[in-house]
């Protein structure tokens, strides 16, 4: 990637991470699935994208929502099709994909906001219950031994502010270009990888070497909950400074961590855009140990009773 290009991505990309609020509303740029229903059912003007398997969405779905390929939602006819004025809820089968893809929108512009627990936070669908159990029985080893370095305080939220029309072509070329090379399938499906596969890479001697993981959360959840063995702690906002990028190899798997797979995720498109080799750990560290975070998200999955249509 040419050097002009790649500044120009970290720098929307840092001003996106900029303005995303940590605390409030929408907190993370996010909702969860009962915030959904509440706002929907007062009336506000969202515009629902749905990025679930075309079945799925044809079983059920949120009146009024787009359906999208998540391979396809960057192609320049697609996001034609995206209103430019209109706040953007993002949804899908477990959180990941919407996650990555509000990432990608917030970059080209659009007010974003990803469905985090996805349709099993807002209806209850097959997969709900075993989602439930997944959570409550994650029981993965982590630790407890404080980062290796302090990330200073920032001064919040900046102002969401659009890239400049100069800017839109290239970005949305380059968005479109890591949309396409998703996988469909296999281990790291959708740049997505569950606990299980990531233990088991971690357990291998030889795959272990080639992955290196990001964990975005804050420096006294990453000790006081504990973490994923060998994890490396990096505040979100503070993800893509220089001395953040320093730490990021060239070659190896980078696996994102953190709450729910929210942020991790909408930071694993910005990674990728820039030519790294990212996934996102998928609903982050509520389904790989049980942590102060699961009590929302299991939250959100068992009182889900949204309302879908099939036409």
């Amino acid at each position: 990637m040419e050097s002009g290009f790649y500044e120009l991505i970290v720098t929307r990309a840092r001003q996106v991470i900029d303005a995303t609020p940590m605390s409030g509303r929408h907190t993370a740029n996010s909702l969860w699935g009962r915030e959904l229903r509440e706002l929907l059912a007062q009336g506000e003007d969202l515009f629902i994208l749905d990025l679930r398997e075309k079945s799925s969405f044809e079983s059920g779905h949120i009146k009024g929502s787009l359906h999208m390929e998540f391979s396809q939602w960057a192609a320049p006819e697609n996001l034609k099709r995206l209103p430019a004025d209109r706040r953007i809820a993002v949804i899908c089968e477990t959180g990941d994909k919407a996650s990555q893809v509000t990432g990608g929108l917030r970059l080209l512009g659009y007010d974003a906001l990803a469905v985090k627990t996805g349709m099993p936070g807002y209806a209850r669908t097959e997969s709900t219950d075993e989602l439930v159990e997944a959570i409550r029985s994650a029981c993965m080893p982590v630790q407890r031994k404080p980062p290796s370095r302090s990330w200073p305080e920032t001064n919040g939220p900046a102002r969401f502010e659009k890239p400049v029309e100069s800017e839109i072509e290239l970005l949305v070329s380059r968005a479109a270009e890591v949309a396409a090379a998703a996988p469909a399938s296999g281990e790291f499906a959708a740049h997505i990888i569950n606990p299980a596969e990531l233990a088991a890479l971690l357990g291998d001697p030889q795959a272990s070497g080639n992955v290196f993981l990001l964990d975005l959360r804050r420096e006294e959840d990453f000790e006081g909950v504990g973490h994923i063995p060998g994890a490396v702690q990096v505040d979100f906002e503070h993800a893509l400074s220089d001395e953040a990028l320093a730490l990021l190899p060239d070659s190896a798997k980078i696996v994102t961590i953190c709450y729910t797979g929210n942020l991790a995720a909408q930071l694993t498109t910005m990674l990728r855009m820039l030519g790294y080799d990212a996934a996102v750990l998928a609903h982050g560290m509520v389904q790989w140990s049980r942590t102060p975070t699961a009590h929302q998200y299991l939250k959100d999955l068992e009182t889900a009773d949204g309302v879908l249509v099939t036409r």
